[in-house]
């Protein structure tokens, strides 16, 4: 009767260890993850926008950053040309009727001249987003698919691990009814009882496996994030001179601070959202996030989820551009005024070249 009282208590400690060895083991797992993360990597539970344009639609005068792009883009001595021949038509300066039509022939050449490089960049920058929205939409494909099949195998494991555990504890039981007449029924109830709580036990340690989901190794297929991390980069995902130099500018509204690309990758580092991201120095890490390099088990819903996260900021930061866009198309039609011009603005905002 002893005997059997001591495998049944073996079982019930078997229980106890289903719930105590997965904690212990997360814990563990979590400690190594941390370890691996660039100072600062994953602190931000709530994300916050940056990159903030300083546009305002009731001010009249052109934001600083609106006049950064304007200079980068070459508009500003076009703007300059279109106020003053507006200014010269609206004086009249005492020009004859020829010379006023002359002047006015002039500024519609001027105001073409303006909407055709309002157009273009438009166009570039549409040219930028629109491949970051298509990688986005292949990787968020991709993930959908890892994300289905991590979920069947959990709830696969857990049924076996309920089904197990109950028809276990059933035979359990079940031989432990005649034990007050028949004392040698203790034994076979506490042996049914161990594996009653081993199975679970092991079923839940192997959940926290479970849970990252499968991993491949990583395509070859560079995406936008490769040329910003100084991969190869190929036609496909190319950036526009006016995109690429965006990027690599330090906000006007910002002098002093770091460029916006460099504002990004900070944010994507504390990003807690976005785990697959931690160190912007391991080359492994970004062999991955770029798709530049195979990496065995590198394709896994944390990078997956890294990309995405990234591709879809890269595109709405792109896209800021066009506010400023419209800040300077409202400038061409002389709804604001470009007041910074020549020499000081030559200070306040330097050209950046490529890098």
């Amino acid at each position: 009767m002893s005997r059997g009282r001591g495998i049944a208590t073996l079982g019930l400690l078997s229980i106890t260890l289903s719930f105590t060895m997965p904690v212990c083991l997360a814990q563990t797992t979590l400690a190594s993850a941390n370890q691996s993360k660039e100072a600062g990597a994953n602190v931000q539970d709530i994300p916050k926008p940056i990159l903030r344009t300083g546009i305002s639609l009731n001010k009249t005068i052109v934001s600083p950053n609106s006049a950064q792009l304007a200079k980068n883009i070459g508009l500003i001595p076009v703007i300059e040309q279109i106020q003053r021949l507006r200014s010269r038509i609206n004086s009249g300066d005492g020009e004859s009727p020829l010379e006023n039509l002359k002047t006015r022939q002039d500024l519609n050449d001027t105001l073409q001249k303006a909407i055709m490089i309002i157009q273009k960049t438009v166009l570039e920058v549409d040219f930028a987003a629109s491949e970051c929205e298509a990688e986005s939409q292949l990787y968020n494909e991709i993930l959908t698919t890892f994300t289905n099949d991590r979920d069947k195998a959990i709830a696969r494991t857990n049924a076996l691990s309920f089904i197990s555990n109950g028809i276990l504890w059933a035979v359990c039981e079940s031989l432990a009814i005649p034990t007050y007449k028949n004392a040698n029924f203790a034994i076979p109830s506490g042996i049914v009882g161990i594996p009653a709580g081993v199975v679970p036990s092991i079923a839940s340690m192997y959940t926290l496996k479970q849970i990252n989901g499968k991993k491949k190794t990583s395509e070859v297929e560079p995406n936008m994030l490769a040329k910003l991390f100084n991969y190869p980069s190929s036609a496909d995902i190319e950036y526009p001179n006016s995109v690429w130099q965006f990027l690599h500018e330090v906000p006007a509204s910002e002098p002093g601070g770091k460029t916006r690309l460099n504002q990004m990758i900070d944010r994507w580092i504390a990003d807690a959202n976005m785990p697959g991201f931690t160190d912007r120095h391991s080359k492994k890490q970004l062999d991955v996030l770029t798709a530049s390099v195979a990496q065995r088990k590198g394709l896994s819903i944390n990078t997956l989820t890294a990309r995405i996260v990234m591709l879809e900021q890269l595109q709405c930061e792109i896209m800021k551009m066009k506010r400023m866009l419209l800040e300077l198309s409202m400038a061409i039609e002389g709804e604001k005024q470009l007041t910074a011009s020549e020499p000081s603005l030559e200070r306040k905002l330097p050209r950046i070249g490529m890098q």
